[in-house]
């Protein structure tokens, strides 16, 4: 089967609809004899084996397992884990087994994994239709494939986990779809080690994922595979929640909110053994001296102390959105510590008071409160909530841009911009942070 980007396209528009996301952010194919089998980049650009596909690829079904294995890897962050052959089995059975089920007409039940996996074994976790009764992998097989009754979600890690208690040979080789980085290939191409190795960026990955989340969950509603759709709609809801990366860069270097991140800072020690030599040491000993003793340059651990400075409008119809809204700070807990009330002026609350519902208002709304506050406070950094219905004095935009002040607005009540804060940064939608309610 020739395989051509208007035909990638089409799979993909057939089971998520013509408007589809993930078939639009296809935008090129390339044959690449490197790759296994086929891996996505974070441009858009798809590489097949072009051997591979033609003696495993040889129907549509076929072609929509093969480029939605890809994207998933992708939107389920499975690059993180180490790319040992457990961590890659236990991520493609997740995978594998969500492309089966979830979408059984499109891959016709995900026919390309029978062909490629053994029906046995470790390999049988790979693929529906196993005969896996009475193994060691049973429990763990029914839940990626069982029919009926509810179950716990598990994560990849857990599987992982699951598996190497189950297996302490630590996999067998198979034959994974995808170019899967193995633990020693260190920072090699990233074009073949695939989107495991590639973080797509998280706009990006948001879309895929809300997109697949409402097409997954219209099939969750016939009463199968229950365990599975549970693993998959809770790591599809955390793609779709305010991100840690995202809001790290919102985070004020002044001490408000108080939470620690994590870095390094260089430090140099003198040894006689060459750990982590200097250059002077290396030339030294290119140049036959031996230095007796190296001056070894190694990293140290440091914490640097960061906070969240989080305003919330508290004017208008807030309680209707509050439930959400504390949900949202709340999975800052342990970071932010306190929250800003605004309406025509700023208060300061803690987070539990906030969880109680305990809010006041001063009535009224204006934007220049919190520029105010902002900049007396020395924040470089601010997250505000919103319903964007506020005005911003001039001067204290100006003053605030002076400053180089980044702001995120999260907006509610159904406004879908906010002219005041947008020169200052991203402006995002509750909905779009929290998931449906």
């Amino acid at each position: 089967m020739k395989i051509t980007l208007s035909l990638v396209r089409q799979v993909l528009k057939d089971a998520l609809g013509f408007e589809s996301f993930v078939a639009g952010f296809v935008r090129r194919i390339e044959k690449d004899e490197e790759c296994p089998s086929a891996a996505i980049s974070a441009e858009g650009t798809m590489f097949y084996n072009p051997r591979f596909c033609c003696e495993h690829v040889t129907c549509k079904e076929d072609l929509f397992s093969l480029v939605m294995h890809e994207v998933l890897h992708a939107v389920f962050g499975h690059f993180i884990y180490r790319g040992g052959p457990i961590e890659n089995i236990a991520a493609d059975a997740i995978i594998n087994a969500t492309i089966s089920r979830g979408f059984a007409y499109h891959s016709n039940g995900g026919t390309l994994f029978r062909k490629l996996y053994a029906a046995e074994g470790l390999e049988g976790l790979l693929r529906p239709e196993s005969r896996m009764a009475e193994s060691r992998y049973d429990k763990v097989y029914r839940a990626l494939y069982q029919t009926y009754g509810r179950g716990e979600a598990m994560t990849t890690g857990e599987l992982i986990q699951t598996l190497k208690i189950l297996d302490p040979g630590h996999g067998v080789r198979v034959l994974l779809l995808g170019s899967h980085p193995q633990v020693d290939q260190g920072q090699n191409d990233q074009r073949r080690a695939g989107p495991r190795a590639v973080a797509f960026p998280v706009e990006v990955l948001e879309r895929m994922a809300r997109e697949l989340r409402g097409s997954l969950s219209r099939c969750r509603a016939a009463g199968q595979y229950q365990t599975l759709m549970n693993m998959v709609i809770e790591v599809l809801k955390s793609r779709l929640s305010l991100r840690r990366a995202l809001l790290e860069q919102y985070a004020t270097r002044r001490r408000v909110g108080l939470f620690l991140q994590a870095s390094t800072s260089p430090e140099r020690s003198a040894s006689p053994v060459p750990v982590y030599p200097s250059k002077r040491d290396l030339v030294l000993v290119a140049a036959g001296v031996y230095p007796g003793h190296f001056h070894n340059r190694k990293f140290k651990p440091r914490r640097a102390e960061r906070g969240a400075a989080v305003y919330l409008d508290v004017s208008g119809s807030v309680h209707e959105h509050l439930p959400r809204i504390v949900g949202l700070v709340a999975r800052l807990r342990g970071r932010v510590k306190s929250i800003y009330l605004f309406s025509n002026r700023v208060v300061e609350t803690s987070l539990q008071a906030l969880s109680e519902g305990r809010i006041g208002t001063t009535y009224g709304t204006d934007f220049d409160c919190i520029a105010e506050s902002v900049l007396e406070h020395g924040y470089d950094r601010a997250i505000v909530i919103t319903d964007g219905y506020a005005s911003l004095d001039d001067e204290l935009s100006a003053r605030l841009a002076a400053g180089s002040v980044k702001i995120l607005t999260v907006l509610f009540g159904g406004k879908t911009d906010c002219p005041e804060f947008e020169p200052f940064g991203e402006v995002v939608q509750l909905d779009d942070v929290t998931g449906p309610a």
